[in-house]
Order: structure tokens, then C-alpha cells, then sequence
């Protein structure tokens, strides 16, 4: 399949007043007046039944965007489920499922939140009574799947909530073995704030011939490089950098400094915080550059820290991050970083921190490559302990995953009076502190890679061994 392009069609979704009624009644509970963007643009291209990959931005209504059609296309005579929301973490499944219930109540559909961290009880019972549209984690829907609690034969739209998050947090392996439950022939829609590589992977293995609809501006395609920076004070750099790659999780980067002991000094840093980096530079023999070399691009090695000069000629091809740690000398010095990824038409990332000294000459080189680069904030301390927080779940959730509920109870209620008495001192909160760093550094995230020989994405982890096989039952066809 190849990668979608940009498709414009005439037709938008002026009103609500061209919704049938049941559904503009349930829109009004919501207080919903009038599409938002994202809605008049994406209703009618879902209602057309093609696949789609959707750009918009957290908070620009696009669960309106899915949520209307899928409130549409239900038929609420049937009380199984016909439509499948899989979202990143609890949080954001409930609330999808609280709007879509609100859309759809007066037609009669039924939604279901499916996540794990709760009791099954309540989940099993709406499932025997019977709902319309499952809005879940994949974790905990694969389990209700492979214990047979839960069929997809009668699905025929599946949305994808937040796709870049839902790889950010790991759920590739979850999402690729639920894809044999559902069937062949289905509507699939992914929506994402970014389109990175690993993206673009998840569409090919899950749809098919997709149209793209953007509604972040400057962006027409996903096969490109998106821009971003950090404003940062000199002296907290290095801190904020190691920030910066807590939160985001890059599948690989090169980080890039100015002068030799810029690096030595960062991949030390690095190294010393717990991060998988390695170092190019001049003082370096040419077998250590070579070996740092090979191992980045054996995806054996996550971050390169290098200068300018001795990432000279290096061309790796599933490289997902730039990271500039020093700001560059000149203009054309920050398009060669950049174009070390986004490399043969996949997309890529680039980041920038940046000092109060140096924001002028960003600004001028932003001007010089006729670049739009957006600034971000920095990741606050409770947003990065919430990702590090879902990451756990996630990791728990499948290697816990293969076991019946009773015997899930056995194993971790014998650890709760451990975990209750090492969180009562400090030295035991410490003591677990290591316990999850070291659970998440052994747990590292799988990249999604292309399958040369298969022509469809792989899981390719970057330490460790796959996880282990799964018994699977009552699926549908593949596709």
C-alpha cells in the first residue's frame, strides 16, 4: 500500500441540522451547536466508508469527529459489538465513551469503556447484557478476546484515538495480535496529532488505500519532518534535555552538540540518568565511531551523541529523532541535523532546546530555511510521571495478561503487604523507585519497523525477546 495523500472533497458537514434527529438530540445534550472543524470536514469522509488517517490536535473535538458516524452506523437492534475505539490510557477511553454514549443514547446505543486496573465484574455483566461500541485500552480488550468474553465478528468500524500515543506507550504488540480477531472487511480510521513513521506503519498494517485529512496547519502530508522547540535556561539543559527524552520515548536520535566536550559531558549525563547513549566525535579512534555506528543502526543503540562534524556521512534510515542540544553555527548547520531523519519519504521529529541567548539566532534561522518551528512547553513534572505511570500499566498488564483472574489475584495479592510496608519508609519508596526504573529499562518500547520480506510492519524489539505466544480463538478473518 502506499502512503496516503492529501484527498480534498467538496462536501463538508455545514450543520448539525443534516444529522438525523436522534442524533442531534444527543449532540444537544452535549451543547454541541455547531461542527467544529475537524467534524465538518471528517463526518461526511467516514460516512463514505473509506479508510482514513486523520491529523488533529488533542482538544479540536475529532471524538465528535468519529463518534457522530459511529453513532450513525450502529444498528441498535443488534446488541453486540459493531464498532471499536482503541484509545492510549483509561482516562481517555472514559471520556470517549462518555460521548459517544451521549450521541448515540437516543438511538438506543450502548458504549463500554474497557480498561484494565478495574474490576472485571461490571465489564463482564454489560458485556452479557450486550453494548454496541467497545472504547478501550488494547491490553485489557485483547485479555476479554482471548478468554472468549468478547467477539468482533459483527465490527465494521475501528477507530484508532491518539495513534502516536498508543505506540508511544507500547500497545504495537497488543494492537497487531487483536487485528486477527476483527474482521477482513471493515471501515478503519486512525487519528493522530503527529504522523511519524511508526504511524504511518500502523496504517499500513490496519488499513487500506486510506484518504488524509489534516487540520494541523502547514502540514499536507504525513511523510515529513516535523519542527518543534524548547526554551530552556543554559544551566538547566542537560536536566531538561533528559526531560524531554523521558517523556517523548524516541525510538532512536542523535543528539547533536557543538564541540567535543559538549559531548562527552551529555553522554555522560545520559549514561549516569540511565538512557542507552553512546558518543561520535574527533577524539574517538575510527573503530569506537564505527562501533557506535553499527550499533545505532542495528536498533542495539537508542541515542548517539555526536558533533557536527563527526555525524558527517551518516545516513540512518529509521532514525525517528534529531535532537539539537547545541544550537547550530548557521541556517544550513540546522537542515543538515534535520535531514538525518525523515529519510527515504518516512516521516521524523525534530527537537530543539534552546537558551535565552540563542533565541535570536533561532528565530533568524527559522526565517532564513523558511521554516515554521513551534515551541513547546517543557514537560511538567506531573505529566511525566503520569507517562511513566501508563507505561507501567501497560508492561503490567501484559505480563499478567496470560493469567485467569484468581490466579492474577493469587500473584499480586501476596505482594500488596510488601509494597504497603516498603511505601510506609523512605528508604523503601526508594527501594521501589528502583524496582520500576529497572522493570521500565528491562521493558524497553518495541519499534515498529517494515517487514521487507512480508511487504507489512514488524515488531522488531530492541532488547529482549517477543513476548510469548498467546492462545487466541474465536477470530475473524485477517486482513
Amino acid at each position: 500500500m502506499s502512503d496516503p495523500e492529501e484527498q480534498t472533497h467538496p462536501e463538508e458537514l455545514k450543520s448539525f441540522d443534516d444529522l438525523p434527529e436522534a442524533v442531534r438530540a444527543g449532540l444537544g445534550d452535549l451543547g454541541w451547536r455547531e461542527p467544529m472543524p475537524v467534524q465538518a470536514r471528517v463526518v461526511p469522509a467516514m460516512r463514505r466508508g473509506g479508510d482514513l488517517i486523520v491529523q488533529a490536535r488533542t482538544g479540536s473535538g475529532k471524538t465528535g469527529a468519529f463518534g457522530i458516524p459511529i453513532a450513525l452506523a450502529v444498528d441498535p437492534a443488534r446488541r453486540e459489538p459493531q464498532a471499536l475505539v482503541m484509545a492510549p490510557t483509561r482516562e481517555l477511553a472514559q471520556q470517549v465513551a462518555g460521548e459517544i454514549e451521549a450521541i448515540g443514547r437516543h438511538r438506543g446505543i450502548r458504549t463500554l469503556p474497557v480498561y484494565g486496573g478495574v474490576a472485571y465484574g461490571p465489564q463482564l455483566e454489560a458485556l452479557r447484557e450486550g453494548v454496541h461500541v467497545i472504547v478501550g485500552t488494547p491490553g485489557r480488550i485483547l485479555d476479554h478476546l482471548n478468554a472468549g468474553r468478547l467477539s468482533f465478528t459483527a465490527v465494521r468500524l475501528v477507530v484508532f484515538d491518539e495513534a502516536d500515543e498508543l505506540l508511544s506507550l507500547g500497545f504495537w504488540p497488543d494492537m497487531k495480535e487483536i487485528r486477527s480477531f476483527l474482521p477482513a472487511q471493515r471501515q478503519s480510521c486512525l487519528f493522530s496529532a503527529t504522523i511519524p513513521e511508526k504511524v504511518l506503519a500502523l496504517s499500513r498494517a490496519f488499513l487500506r488505500e486510506p484518504d488524509f485529512i489534516s487540520l494541523v496547519e502547514g502540514h499536507s502530508s504525513p511523510s515529513e519532518i516535523e519542527h518543534f522547540y524548547y526554551v530552556t535556561t543554559a544551566q538547566e539543559k542537560e536536566k531538561n534535555l533528559a526531560r524531554i527524552l523521558e517523556y517523548e520515548e524516541p525510538e532512536s536520535a542523535i543528539v547533536f552538540c557543538n564541540t567535543k566536550d559538549d559531548v562527552r559531558y551529555v553522554t555522560s549525563f545520559l549514561q549516569r540518568r540511565g538512557f542507552d547513549a553512546d558518543q561520535i566525535s574527533g577524539d574517538l579512534t575510527q573503530a569506537a565511531r564505527e562501533r557506535a555506528m553499527a550499533r545505532i543502526k542495528a536498533g542495539e543503540l537508542r541515542f548517539l551523541v555526536a558533533t557536527d562534524v563527526a555525524a558527517r556521512g551518516i545516513d540512518i534510515s529509521d532514525l525517528s529523532h534529531v535532537i539539537g542540544y547545541s544550537s547550530p553555527d548557521s541556517p544550513e548547520v540546522y537542515l543538515h541535523r534535520t535531514g538525518r531523519t525523515g529519510r527515504a519519504g518516512k516521516a521524523g521529529v525534530a527537537l530543539s532546546l534552546v537558551s535565552g541567548l540563542d533565541i535570536g539566532n533561532f528565530r533568524h534561522l527559522m526565517k532564513v530555511n523558511k521554516l515554521t518551528i513551534k515551541e513547546r512547553p517543557l514537560p511538567t513534572d506531573e505529566q511525566i510521571v503520569a507517562r511513566l505511570r501508563e507505561r507501567l500499566q501497560v508492561k503490567v498488564e501484559q505480563e499478567i495478561r496470560h493469567l485467569s483472574p484468581s490466579d492474577q489475584a493469587l500473584q499480586v495479592d501476596r505482594f500488596l503487604p510488601v509494597v504497603e510496608a516498603l511505601a510506609a519508609t523512605e528508604e523503601g519508596r526508594r527501594d521501589l523507585a528502583a524496582v520500576c526504573s529497572r522493570y521500565l529499562r528491562e521493558h524497553r518500547p518495541e519499534t515498529v519497523v517494515r517487514d521487507a520480506d512480508a511487504g507489512a510492519p514488524a515488531v522488531a524489539a530492541v532488547t529482549g525477546s517477543p513476548p510469548p505466544g498467546r492462545r487466541r480463538r474465536r477470530r475473524g478473518g485477517r486482513r
